[in-house]
């Protein structure tokens, strides 16, 4: 579903900043391709520690304590990618004046959050906030993006 919205997203903000939003929809995929690889990674990780503890606990924490930093490096641990991604989408809309101007500036706030998330002293806090303020501003830009979608689809049906 990422990958269809920063898409999505290139298209209708990609007239006004073509470069920007190049550079924009790039964070993204790359975004969507960690986030996949983390959850499979996790997948997997956790189904070989399941079976290995029943054999060897103290094996099984360690596999486990091995692979915990890749799953976060991968995304789990730090939004940096996800939290550029954000802002930028949100400069680029903010400058094209598209969606709506309040999404745009909680935008930039969920972004400086996730990119926060980075820095080790911030890394919990930065992460939550972002984690939480992200599902609210993925809800509010799904609304914005549905809205728009059926004005666009009521306009082009009266035009034929």
């Amino acid at each position: 579903v990422l990958v269809a919205l920063v898409l999505a997203l290139h298209e209708r903000l990609k007239a006004d900043a073509p470069m920007l939003m190049r550079a924009t929809t790039a964070f993204g995929l790359i975004w969507a391709g960690l986030v996949i690889a983390s959850g499979m990674i996790a997948t997997l990780a956790t189904g070989v520690v399941v079976d290995l503890y029943s054999t060897d606990p103290t094996q099984a924490t360690t596999v486990w304590l091995a692979v915990s930093p890749v799953i976060d490096g991968l995304g789990g641990g730090n939004e940096i990618v996800g939290g550029l991604w954000t802002l930028l989408v949100s400069v680029v809309a903010l400058r094209a004046r598209a969606l709506h101007r309040l999404v745009n500036y909680f935008g930039l706030v969920v972004g400086t959050a996730g990119i926060l998330s980075a820095i080790p002293a911030l890394g919990e806090i930065g992460g939550g906030i972002f984690g939480l303020t992200q599902i609210v501003w993925f809800v509010a830009l799904g609304v914005l993006l549905l809205r728009a979608g059926r004005r666009e689809a009521s306009a082009y049906l009266r035009e034929e």
